[in-house]
C-alpha cells in the first residue's frame, strides 16, 4: 500500500501508517505487509471493529510475539482531502486463517476492536443509579471506576427524563443500552441510539440525526464522464464519480407481517402494578404523533388505508410503583410502545450500496439517494425518479474495504419515511 497526497481517482486512498505496538512497548510498521483491510462501523453497535489481512515473511508471530496483548495504530486518509480520516489505536483481539505460502511466506488475518470494548468486557458494575438519563450516560462513558474511561469525544443528546435502576453486575455498555429505553428528547420522542464512529461515542436521538444537513448525494445511473460539447470530448469529474453507486441491492423492500408483529404500526400494552394493585391498558398507532416529529422525508411509510389493529401486537408489562422510595413508577410504560414503533420504522426501508471510498464517510451521516424508475421511459418524460426508494437516508453501517489499488465503501442505508405521498390522489 502506498502513501499519496494527490487524488488520482474516486476511491484513491493514502495509507500513512499501520503500526503494531506490543505490551512491552515494541513498535513495528507493517504497512508494506498489508494486503487488504476492512474497517466496520454500525449505528446499532457500541464499538468500531475491523480486520487486517497480512502477507509477510518476517515471522511477526514470533517476533513480537502475537499473544493477544497487542495494539494497532492506523492513519488512513483520502488524498487531497481536509476532512477527517481513519485514525486511532485499536486492540488486536484475534489472529485467524493463518496459512503458509511457500517456504518463507505466511498470510493471516488480524481482528481489531476499540480499546473501550476491552474495558467493557472487564468491568461488571453493581450499583444503584438515579438521575437524568444523559448525565448517567456521560458517567458510564468517562468514569474511571465504573465506566469505559474513554478519552474520545463524547456526544450526548440532552434528555428530559430521569431514571433509577440497579446495575446487577452489568457492564457499562449494557447499562447504557438499558438507558436508551428510557431516554426522551425535548420533543418527547424516545428514539435514542448508542454507537461509536470515528468522531467518538454518540448517545443521540434519531430525530437529531434526521435534522442534520445532507452530507453526500448518491446516484445510480449510467454516468461515466463529463462531456464537453464544444470539443466533443469527455473529461473525468472526480466529484461526480464519488456520487456514483457501483452496486445496489434491496434485500427486503418491505415486510408487512413483520411490521404488524413488531408493533411498528400499532400496539396495545397491558400493565399491572403489583404494589398499587392497578390494571391498565393503552393503545398506540404510528400516526399518533407523526406530524409532530422530525423525519428524513415528508411522508409516512404506510397510508391511512393500512390494515392493522392494536391487538395484533400485545405487550405485557409489569409495573412496581414506589419500588424505589419516592421515585414513583421506574418503568418505561409511557414511552415503550412509541419507541418500539419508531425504532422499527427507522429501518422501514433499507438498501445496500457500494460507492467509491472516502475515509470521511461514517455512520450517522444523512445522505441523499437518487434512483431512476426501471419502467420504459421516453424523451418526453420529465419525472423518471423512483420515489419509493429515492430520498434521504441515514448511513446505518459502513465497511471501508481498502486494498493496494483502491478504497470502496459498502454501506447499509436506512430511512423511516418516503418522498411519495401514499394518501395522495
Amino acid at each position: 500500500m502506498q502513501s499519496s497526497k494527490t487524488l488520482r481517482f474516486a476511491g484513491d486512498v493514502s495509507i500513512d501508517k499501520i503500526q503494531i505496538i506490543t505490551s512491552s512497548g515494541f513498535y513495528q510498521d507493517i504497512t508494506g505487509q498489508v494486503i487488504t483491510m476492512q474497517f466496520y462501523e454500525d449505528l446499532f453497535s457500541p464499538f468500531i471493529s475491523g480486520t487486517i489481512y497480512i502477507k509477510e515473511s518476517l515471522d511477526f508471530v514470533n517476533l513480537f510475539p502475537f499473544v493477544g496483548e497487542e495494539f494497532v495504530d492506523m492513519e488512513i486518509t483520502t488524498p487531497s482531502s481536509d476532512k477527517p480520516g481513519i485514525k486511532g489505536r485499536y486492540y488486536i483481539y484475534k489472529l485467524s486463517n493463518r496459512e503458509l505460502i511457500g517456504d518463507r511466506s505466511v498470510v493471516y488475518e488480524l481482528h481489531f476492536i476499540s480499546v473501550e470494548a476491552l474495558i467493557d468486557m472487564n468491568k461488571k458494575v453493581s450499583k444503584v443509579y438515579v438521575g437524568n438519563v444523559s448525565d448517567l450516560v456521560k458517567g458510564f462513558l468517562t468514569d474511571k471506576t465504573n465506566g469505559l474511561q474513554t478519552k474520545k469525544d463524547v456526544f450526548v443528546d440532552p434528555t428530559i427524563k430521569n431514571a433509577k435502576f440497579i446495575s446487577n453486575y452489568w457492564s457499562p455498555v449494557k447499562c447504557i443500552n438499558y438507558l436508551t429505553d428510557f431516554a426522551v428528547n425535548k420533543n418527547n420522542t424516545p428514539d435514542y441510539v448508542f454507537f461509536e464512529n470515528r468522531d467518538g461515542f454518540y448517545f443521540i436521538s434519531m430525530e437529531t440525526l434526521y435534522k442534520n444537513g445532507e452530507y453526500q448525494e448518491f446516484v445510480y445511473d449510467k454516468y461515466t464522464r463529463d462531456m464537453q460539447k464544444s470539443r466533443g470530448a469527455s473529461t473525468r469529474n472526480i466529484n461526480e464519480d464519488y456520487k456514483r453507486i457501483m452496486n445496489l441491492s434491496i434485500p427486503t423492500g418491505f415486510d408487512y407481517i413483520d411490521r404488524i408483529r413488531s408493533g411498528a404500526f400499532s400496539s396495545k400494552v397491558v400493565t399491572w402494578d403489583i404494589t398499587r394493585k392497578i390494571y391498565n391498558s393503552k393503545m398506540y398507532t404510528m400516526f399518533d404523533r407523526f406530524g409532530k416529529q422530525e423525519h428524513l422525508n415528508k411522508y409516512a411509510l404506510a397510508s391511512n388505508r393500512a390494515i392493522f389493529k392494536s391487538n395484533s401486537a400485545l405487550i405485557n408489562l409489569p409495573r412496581q410503583s414506589q419500588v424505589f422510595g419516592g421515585f414513583g413508577d421506574p418503568s418505561n410504560y409511557k414511552t415503550l410502545q412509541e419507541r418500539l414503533s419508531l425504532m422499527k420504522l427507522t429501518e422501514g426501508n433499507k438498501i445496500q450500496i457500494t460507492v467509491p471510498g472516502r475515509t470521511d464517510y461514517t455512520v450517522g451521516q444523512k445522505v441523499k439517494v437518487r434512483l431512476n424508475k426501471i419502467e420504459p421511459v421516453s424523451d418526453k418524460d420529465t419525472d423518471t425518479e423512483d420515489k419509493m426508494f429515492s430520498g434521504f437516508y441515514i448511513i446505518a453501517a459502513v465497511n471501508h474495504y481498502i486494498n493496494r489499488e483502491m478504497h470502496e465503501c459498502h454501506m447499509e442505508l436506512i430511512k423511516d419515511s418516503l418522498i411519495l405521498n401514499l394518501d395522495g390522489k
